[in-house]
């Protein structure tokens, strides 16, 4: 008899998640070059195509459950917007992205999700030393002011005080830096991510992963990987980062590192506390902004604008009288509506846990869910949540194959 032959399956889970990441800056730099002009619908087309493989590659793990949730989401979403016109249809996209890379991380497993990680890292690192070292440089083959205002996420009448080739938000402009300030310089390091928030996020991501992953036998990868991800944090600056990886390292130390109710309950006490913190600052006719451009300026903002909505804004039936984007929950609640809110949150919540890492994983999901939206909607930005979702997934698929933790 021949001997078996093991046959190597391509890692799908990887290379989409990896292209999900460093897509946007392919683009950047083709745009920088003059090879393209990179419109939103150029960015649009790109995005969808690495869904509609992830689409292609989870088609047959679909439940039912899911399409009759789904169904009845959409037909909501689709009857609020002909009272609604405001009413947002990419949170679909959005909570796409979530599904399709969830169940590609089920489908591909641990063993893709490390390399996804250790393979992001090394990228994130590398253009990040390159951009600290020599910005001006960097500038000129990846010129992100023109690439964000080539796809309308910046106005073309928006002034570029900073004069640079960077992100509005790539420099502490009046503000002192948190992190080694003398050392690094006003600049904050956004690498394959373009801006610093989503650098931010990323390594929240990685510092999460490592939390829940840190029992199995890897122990110095996940010290290294703890360290890098700090490095990532002290890099772009992020004080959210920092904060967010704290609170999720004090879960970690506690018993409801794994509790499904904790992690239902957390984003719906954060949403509360904000919305009756906006009461108590609340001013009578007069319509919610945003003061200070700040963390503590914008959970206000966060808290205000929610009390300053009328029962039909909750439940996504009334246009939003001031802007949205700049609160998570307010975005959510205004395009999903807050029953189908609660519906999503329960489904991940209460879903069964393969292993204690993915319960442990699934607490720190929701303690980075809870805090980002109090400030942004950033979480559901593709270049970060595909990796969130892989990295769950793959926790999730420890117990159909073989336990390491």
């Amino acid at each position: 008899m021949r001997p078996a032959v093991k046959v190597r399956t391509f890692p799908t889970g990887t290379a989409l998640t990896v292209l999900a990441s460093i897509f946007n800056v392919i683009l950047c730099l083709i745009s920088t070059r003059g090879l393209l002009y990179t419109s939103s619908s150029v960015v649009a087309v790109a995005e969808m195509l690495i869904l509609g493989a992830g689409f292609f590659v989870i088609r047959r793990t679909i439940s039912r459950r899911i399409v009759i949730i789904t169904g009845l989401s959409v037909a909501y979403m689709i009857g609020a917007k002909l009272i609604n016109p405001a009413l947002s249809l990419k949170i679909i996209h959005d909570f796409a992205i979530a599904y399709i890379f969830y169940q590609v991380g089920m489908i591909s497993g641990l063993s893709q999700a490390r390399s996804a990680v250790w393979i992001t890292m090394t990228l994130t690192l590398a253009m990040g030393v390159f951009e600290m070292a020599s910005p001006v440089v960097f500038g000129q083959f990846f010129n992100i002011w023109q690439y964000y205002t080539q796809k309308g996420a910046l106005s073309a009448t928006t002034i570029n005080y900073s004069q640079t080739t960077f992100f509005a938000s790539g420099d502490r402009v009046g503000v002192k830096r948190t992190f080694f300030s003398s050392l690094l310089g006003p600049h904050r390091v956004s690498s394959i991510f373009l801006e610093p928030v989503s650098m931010g996020n990323y390594a929240t991501i990685i510092f999460a992963w490592c939390l829940a992953t840190c029992r199995n036998r890897r122990g110095q990868r996940q010290i290294l990987l703890f360290i890098l991800s700090f490095v990532c944090i002290v890099l772009t600056d992020s004080r959210f980062g920092s904060a967010c990886c704290i609170v999720m390292a004090l879960f970690r130390l506690s018993p409801l590192r794994g509790s499904s109710l904790v992690a239902f309950l957390l984003p719906i006490c954060v949403a509360t506390l904000l919305t009756v913190t906006g009461s108590m600052h609340e001013i009578p006719g007069w319509a919610p902004s945003i003061m200070n451009d700040d963390f503590s300026g914008r959970l206000l903002f966060s808290g205000q604008l929610m009390d300053y909505w009328n029962l039909p804004e909750w439940f996504a039936l009334a246009p939003s009288a001031v802007y949205t984007a700049d609160t998570g929950y307010a975005y959510i609640f205004s395009n999903l509506g807050i029953p189908f809110a609660l519906v999503y949150l329960a489904l991940f919540a209460f879903s069964k846990s393969a292993s204690r890492t993915a319960a442990i994983m699934k607490t720190n999901i929701s303690v980075y869910f809870s805090a980002s939206l109090c400030i942004g909607a950033s979480i559901f930005s593709i270049k970060t949540a595909a990796l969130l979702w892989l990295l769950y997934g793959a926790t999730q698929s420890i117990g159909q194959s073989s336990r390491q933790t």
